[in-house]
């Protein structure tokens, strides 16, 4: 204590003040954008939130030569087995399409509405859907086809072509009420069916039935097999980056533009990183700040510091009132670095939780640990600078 009275006369309160804002503020940047990065870790993980278990169609696109025949748009067995081998490929199928003519007709009773089309069939493995119905089954022999449609399709139905053509808006449960009868023709020869539309897919635009269906019509109506010209790819985590850049060098289509995610969370911890190297940065300057003081201060303290080592006085015992200043100053910081990180991270919190999937609501305690490093590492290179600084003069 009697050491600490004499030797605190000559410590400057704003060289102090500025070595804490300095380090207050690059500690919490680097903290902030921990928590910020753990809270977000679903999203890249893509095991929960927004990303979840989702799946990419894929197809070629379609250059000004294919519009004349010039080339083809389907995949080959070498160019599935590629994509296949890919490291963020988990599983891909191709999407089976129908190579016979399909009818299509139905009515809406009470309203001058007969609906008769021309339709294609696709059919993707079972595995692949987003559909849960009793009903999505066939087998040889049956005569009902199930159907399964993009709820998009309805949409444009309801808010499209019923308004403009004076017919009633159907909901989901409505529709799947309606009977459509379906004509199979091909290889002279044709049959009939009856089908519903029994559920809706959020993930694939276009109009399925069973893959048993689809492989028998194509040997009985069919031209014969042909290779897919989309398939259905299932990633390990839809937000890697490699995704969208292999996609985009092999001139293939994703629809939806999913592969954005993937650019999008690159940017995103790209973005992490420079501002959690400003932080490191800030720190860094803010530590260099205070040893430029350590060493002012010692100086001005030099005759004092003498005296005391001819009383005899050891090195570690006139640098204790230092070092314990500094080591509760940065104590000090860590804590209002926390508390203004928690305070900061209530701001977003809610809205990951909503948009984005945030189901973790807990801190990111263990990433707190690294304050605990930094200011650690702080605190002893200070200490030793001060004990070096200490035993330089007593020589």
């Amino acid at each position: 204590m009697l050491l600490w009275r004499l030797l605190r006369k000559n410590i400057v309160a704003g060289q102090l003040i500025g070595y804490m804002a300095a380090t207050l503020l690059g500690l919490t940047i680097v903290l902030l954008s921990l928590q910020f990065y753990h809270d977000i870790q679903p999203v890249f993980s893509a095991k929960e939130g927004v990303f979840a278990r989702d799946f990419l169609v894929l197809s070629k696109k379609v250059s000004f030569l294919k519009t004349f025949g010039m080339g083809s748009s389907e995949f080959s067995p070498d160019e599935l087995n590629e994509i296949k081998s890919q490291p963020f490929v988990k599983r891909l199928a191709g999407f089976t399409a129908s190579n016979f003519k399909v009818y299509a007709s139905t009515n809406i009773s009470g309203k001058t509405a007969n609906f008769s089309s021309l339709l294609f069939f696709e059919a993707v493995p079972d595995k692949f859907l987003d559909i849960d119905s009793t009903e999505w089954k066939w087998n040889p022999g049956s005569k009902f086809i199930p159907i399964v449609i993009p709820r998009t399709y309805l949409a444009l139905y309801n808010f499209g072509f019923a308004p403009s053509q004076n017919l009633p808006q159907l909901s989901e449960k409505t529709i799947g009420l309606m009977n459509i009868n379906i004509e199979v023709t091909g290889a002279n020869k044709d049959a009939v069916f009856q089908s519903r539309i029994v559920g809706f897919t959020d993930r694939i635009n276009s109009i399925l039935v069973p893959q048993k269906f689809i492989d028998w019509a194509n040997t009985e109506f069919g031209t014969g097999k042909e290779q897919p010209s989309r398939i259905i790819v299932e990633p390990h985590n839809l937000t890697d980056p490699a995704i969208g850049k292999y996609f985009s060098t092999h001139h293939y289509e994703i629809a939806n533009d999913k592969a954005a995610a993937g650019e999008a969370s690159a940017f995103l911890r790209t973005l992490i990183i420079i501002v959690m190297g400003i932080g490191i940065i800030i720190t860094m300057l803010a530590l260099g700040l205070m040893l430029l003081s350590i060493n002012l201060l010692i100086q001005k303290n030099h005759d004092k510091i003498e005296n005391l080592s001819l009383l005899g006085f050891p090195s570690h015992i006139i640098a204790r009132p230092y070092q314990w200043l500094v080591i509760i100053l940065n104590v000090g910081i860590l804590g209002i670095a926390i508390g203004v990180v928690t305070y900061f991270r209530g701001y977003y919190a809610d809205s990951l939780s909503v948009g984005m999937g945030m189901t973790d609501n807990s801190f990111a305690w263990t990433y707190i640990l690294w304050g605990v490093y930094i200011i650690a590492a702080l605190s002893i290179i200070n200490v030793a600078w001060i004990y070096l600084k200490v035993k330089e003069i007593r020589k």
